[in-house]
């Protein structure tokens, strides 16, 4: 093979196993903000208004997350070189609230933000409270086999999902301490051998009446969670798709949707009434 070519082989390569952003989120307005690692340099940081105009919140920023707290606050984190987080208020003006290197004291490619402000991230195998004084908590005691995503709901209740563990377990973790498995067995069995990196469990939400989902990569579909840890499918993306994030925002579902290096990314809504339509495709818009 020639030299050139194995470079671009090796370089399509490690794209290739980007793992996909996994973070949307929905403000008061209809206003939807989400994630896209493959625009932009390292990626971009997007805010699709309700009116149809896609703004570039942050250019060459590598951002897994996005999420809102009660206020209205947006966050985001640079998970690349300098991990970093930033809020922007409903009126637009920005802070940084942590800037390192040293990703043992935050580590921005997993990282969110509760509904009441505090800031959690995920390195080496346990969750982390990041106190705003610059020290840390371990949320989980027991370490995990291997997790890449978290979200807190408005109770501080901490999830993430366990690929190392269970063939991919879904795990609580309440304030006093106490670790809950929701679910396990929820990575697909696929007719080869089990891709560690991009055979995973991504975006995680909880709808109204307190049932959780979380987006499962290898099967291409979003898995419901209800009691007993029981499980069913409630969404599967088209061939060439992979649901990577989701949220619910006055009973609509939004679901966003990753298409490898060369697509997308794309965001699919559901009505109430289980209406699907696809509103937003990056090429699509900017096709016209």
């Amino acid at each position: 093979m020639r030299p050139l070519l194995l470079l671009i082989g090796i370089l399509l390569s490690t794209v290739c196993v980007a793992h996909p952003p996994w973070g949307i989120a929905v403000d008061k307005a209809g206003n939807i903000y989400f994630t896209d690692i493959q625009h932009n340099g390292m990626g971009t940081l997007w805010k699709f208004t309700k009116g149809g105009d896609l703004i570039a919140l942050r250019k060459n920023f590598h951002a897994h997350n996005v999420s809102l707290d009660k206020d209205g606050n947006l966050y985001s984190s640079h998970g690349e070189g300098n991990h970093c987080m930033i809020r922007i208020s409903p009126s637009g003006k920005t802070d940084t609230l942590v800037n390192t290197e040293n990703l043992n004291k935050f580590f921005g490619g997993n990282a969110t933000v509760s509904p009441n402000g505090q800031v959690y991230f995920g390195i080496k195998k346990h969750i982390w409270l990041y106190n705003r004084n610059g020290t840390r908590h371990k949320v989980n005691k027991e370490p995990f086999g291997w997790n890449q995503a978290v979200m807190v709901d408005e109770d501080e209740n901490v999830y993430a999902p366990d690929i190392g563990k269970g063939n991919g377990q879904l795990v609580k973790f309440s304030p006093t301490g106490k670790t809950t498995v929701l679910a396990e067995n929820l990575i697909t069995e696929l007719d080869r051998p089990r891709d560690e990196h991009n055979d995973v469990l991504l975006g995680m939400a909880k709808d109204s009446k307190g049932f959780f989902y979380v987006c499962e990569t290898a099967g291409k579909r979003i898995v419901k969670i209800g009691d007993n840890k029981q499980t069913e499918t409630f969404y599967t993306s088209e061939q060439g798709w992979t649901p990577s994030a989701i949220c619910f925002k006055n009973g609509t579902t939004y679901i966003l949707e990753w298409g490898g290096i060369s697509k997308g990314p794309q965001i699919i809504t559901i009505s109430a009434n289980g209406t699907k339509k696809m509103i937003f495709n990056y090429e699509d818009y900017h096709n016209g």
